[in-house]
């Protein structure tokens, strides 16, 4: 689906993140997840979902048809287009990367990907948010991978160079006058820093970023229109943070079936050609009517 701003209105983003659905049959937290879901989506009105990684537990989905299939019902319900990328956990049992991509043919209003490129079986692309016939914003999405080619030195992957080169040589001619966004599921580095200037939310746990910085950070900043960038895999971590007039952002745990002490729901992203204001909705609030 082509993304498109309404009637000049903010461009209304949904983030999901660490859903961790398991095996099927479903258990009461992963049914809890999706009924959830289910009444948020029904409550709010999105541009786009965009979830960051750990859809399911790889390891324990021995279907992982069935277990995506289960949360690609409840998004069919609703005609918003869905974006995906993946996190450490999702290609952790049989199936891969690729093979989770595939599973995607079976979501009904699947957003429109550009320049897509696979490394390492990781996907990175764009997607391209239209006012009438001009471009307004350009989100870029970073599949960042699971764990380190070197295990016996860092626990997570780093953002592969040539996904960095794919940023830096797009066609888009985008610049500081620009208002674009960025999204991946493992924080990477520059995180630790900007937990140091958190403007609203929560730090309770650890950056779990890789040790190896490739310089995803630096790209960014040498483009200067991505001017936020929004991560998952932390369950315990929800806030807003900024580096050098990058804000750095997690999103909310979403699933039920994981750790984690926040409340569950997820991160609404509104945006305009010049301003980004993003908040928590949690299910909470849903469930409670």
């Amino acid at each position: 689906m082509k993304l498109t701003i309404k009637d000049n209105q903010p461009f209304k983003i949904c983030q999901l993140t660490d859903i961790h659905i398991g095996d099927f049959p479903l258990n009461a937290a992963d049914q809890k997840t999706l009924n959830s879901l289910d009444k948020f989506l029904a409550a709010h009105s999105f541009d786009l979902i965009m979830i960051t990684g750990d859809l399911i537990w790889g390891k324990l989905a021995s279907n992982p048809v069935k277990s995506l299939g289960a949360l690609f019902e409840v998004l069919n319900k609703y005609p918003i287009p869905v974006a995906i990328t993946y996190g450490n956990h999702d290609a952790e049992g049989q199936f891969s990367r690729k093979d989770l991509r595939r599973i995607e043919e079976r979501l009904k209003y699947p957003a429109d990907k550009h320049h897509s490129q696979v490394v390492n079986d990781r996907e990175s692309y764009a997607l391209e948010v239209y006012d009438g016939d001009a471009l307004r914003h350009v989100l870029y999405v970073w599949d960042s991978g699971a764990y380190s080619h070197w295990p016996d030195d860092e626990q997570y992957a780093a953002i592969e160079s040539e996904q960095i080169n794919w940023f830096l040589q797009l066609p888009y001619n985008r610049d500081q006058d620009d208002l674009d966004l960025g999204f991946l599921h493992i924080p990477f580095p520059e995180y630790n820093s900007a937990k140091l200037t958190i403007l609203d939310g929560v730090q309770n746990e650890a950056v779990s970023s890789p040790e190896t910085n490739s310089g995803l950070f630096y790209a960014l900043k040498r483009q200067e229109n991505v001017k936020a960038v929004f991560a998952g895999h932390d369950h315990d971590n929800n806030f807003v943070g900024s580096l050098r007039n990058l804000q750095l952002i997690y999103g909310n745990v979403t699933g039920y079936n994981t750790y984690g002490a926040l409340p569950r729901g997820a991160r609404e992203i509104d945006i305009t050609p010049d301003s980004i204001n993003t908040n928590i909705l949690l299910f909470d609030e849903i469930n409670s009517l």
